[in-house]
């Protein structure tokens, strides 16, 4: 399990990094935890690795998935996060692949292209509330985890840093992001879990976009997935607008290469990515992605028994 895993080893990795640097991991620790996002170059060496999955799940067993999964499990956990699944989304696998799928359709069109910046579990709770229809739904994950096996056109992972989106919006735009007045709809890999387990796609009739905490201003947004009336919401139209397009002009990229992990804010950035192209399977792409959370506030009903890492819904 995810969190036996971090307690085993939690103490040998902070007492080796004070050893290395002669710096206090803690001081490390909340400097992490506020960053839009943490690059780890060359955090684990891949090793024997099969062919390129043509799917979402599952994950190859394999000496290179198994070392990329442990060193998520262990990034995460260094950064006070629990590896976590929503038992919505892809049966609840703890980690899934980003690949090339083949075929024709929306899922296999999306796996080939860009995506624009977002961020994941859009209509979950923020960390701290409560979902107004059902109290058991989960918080969104605080962090999104991409672990790089395979890049070979070298893919940009795009990322749009609230810190720098929001200081390009005037008073008047970011009052009205904050207010509940947006209707969110559910990410596309969600919904067929969701009407399964709840009976109906999970949204919210009226949300912000942006939400103090304490001395931050956390996000949640996907361009496909909030809706604003035009006519009868101008403000919030017009501030929905500045926002995408002050994400446009704030994103930054990087690559995520063989042995890299990338652990994303989830509440501090969106993330997106170029286009992939390419043929599926064989040596293309391969990124794993799991999610981390702070899991201390949970309550019992937002997490299965078994198996315990898996959230609900």
């Amino acid at each position: 399990m995810p969190a036996k895993l971090v307690a085993g080893l939690s103490d040998a990795v902070r007492h080796a990094y004070q050893e290395s640097t002669g710096q206090s991991f803690d001081t490390l620790f909340e400097r992490l935890r506020a960053a839009p996002y943490v690059m780890l170059p060359k955090a684990f060496a891949p090793g024997h690795l099969p062919s390129t999955p043509q799917n979402f799940i599952p994950v190859p067993d394999a000496d290179g998935t198994l070392i990329a999964r442990v060193s998520a499990v262990i990034a995460l956990g260094e950064l006070g996060m629990e590896t976590v699944s929503y038992g919505a989304e892809n049966d609840g696998e703890l980690f899934v692949n980003l690949v090339v799928i083949p075929g024709e359709g929306r899922i296999a069109d999306k796996s080939k292209g860009g995506m624009r910046g977002h961020t994941d579990a859009v209509t979950f709770p923020f960390r701290g509330q409560l979902d107004v229809s059902n109290p058991d739904i989960a918080p969104s994950p605080d962090f999104v985890c991409l672990s790089g096996l395979r890049n070979p056109d070298s893919v940009r992972t795009t990322i749009m840093p609230m810190s720098e989106v929001l200081a390009n919006l005037s008073v008047e735009h970011l009052d009205e992001l904050k207010k509940q007045q947006f209707h969110i709809r559910s990410q596309k890999t969600f919904i067929p879990g969701m009407n399964l387990i709840l009976g109906n796609e999970h949204g919210i009739d009226e949300g912000e976009i942006l939400l103090d905490v304490g001395q931050e201003t956390w996000v949640r947004y996907s361009h496909s997935s909030i809706l604003v009336n035009e006519e009868e919401q101008p403000a919030a139209a017009e501030a929905n607008s500045a926002f995408a397009a002050a994400c446009h002009r704030h994103s930054r990229s990087v690559v995520v290469e063989p042995g890299d992990i990338l652990l994303v804010n989830n509440r501090l950035a969106l993330h997106g990515r170029s286009d992939v192209g390419g043929e599926p399977g064989g040596e293309s792409r391969w990124i794993l992605r799991t999610y981390g959370l702070d899991t201390t506030g949970l309550t019992k009903g937002q997490r299965y028994s078994k198996p315990a890492y898996m959230l609900f819904p």
